[in-house]
């Protein structure tokens, strides 16, 4: 199988990836590569994993490069790092992640390697720990959709119910709690949505 090396992206000195250009090489979407950043973020450091722009930082860089789809409207934009890209890898783990990671550590971030080698090489085929079945929930747009929705649910209930402990009269009592009420129902249809999305099985390297 033959990889191409994406285009150079720097960024203060730094070599990096867009968040496209990491979500084509994994073979995924730029909307699942963010979902899976946001969902672990805590697990992400800005400088080490990616960098940041925004502002006039962010309008220079556009300024200097060649813009693709909607980056150019972004506000703040993300670039991974190395050790980024890897995190990503271990959130998607899917064989194909795996494979692009190491090549793009051999052939990309690692500058010096990489003027070694022509633009098109052949992917090392690497040992791999042993795979067991799992379900494909992270990578299953429907399910994920599914989930973001019961949790805006709740964060809804949320909100409700902290108005239902203010001070209010009678009738703007009653009415906020019928609210809370009603979101309950929506909470049962949701839940019964999700419960009805059945996620496939696929194997992945632990």
């Amino acid at each position: 199988m033959q990889l191409q090396l994406p285009e150079t992206v720097e960024v203060k000195g730094i070599r990096v990836l867009t968040t496209r250009q990491l979500a084509q090489a994994y073979e995924t979407t730029r909307q699942i590569i963010s979902y899976n950043f946001n969902y672990n973020k805590h697990r992400y450091v800005e400088g080490k994993h990616y960098i940041a722009l925004e502002g006039n930082e962010l309008r220079a860089f556009k300024a200097s490069h060649e813009i693709h789809d909607n980056l150019k409207y972004a506000h703040i934009a993300y670039f991974w790092t190395e050790k980024g890209a890897l995190l990503h890898a271990k959130s998607l783990n899917t064989d194909k992640a795996w494979e692009v990671y190491d090549y793009l550590v051999d052939y990309y971030f690692r500058v010096e390697e990489q003027r070694k080698v022509p633009v098109t090489v052949e992917t090392k085929q690497k040992s791999r720990p042993n795979t067991r079945k799992v379900v494909d929930v992270p990578e299953n747009p429907q399910i994920l959709k599914a989930i973001q929705k019961i949790k805006n649910d709740l964060i809804c209930m949320n909100v409700l119910l902290d108005d239902c402990k203010m001070y209010v009269d009678e009738d703007t009592y009653v009415e906020r709690r019928k609210s809370a009420a009603e979101v309950v129902h929506i909470i049962v249809k949701d839940w019964t949505s999700l419960l009805n999305l059945k996620p496939k099985l696929v194997e992945k390297y632990y």
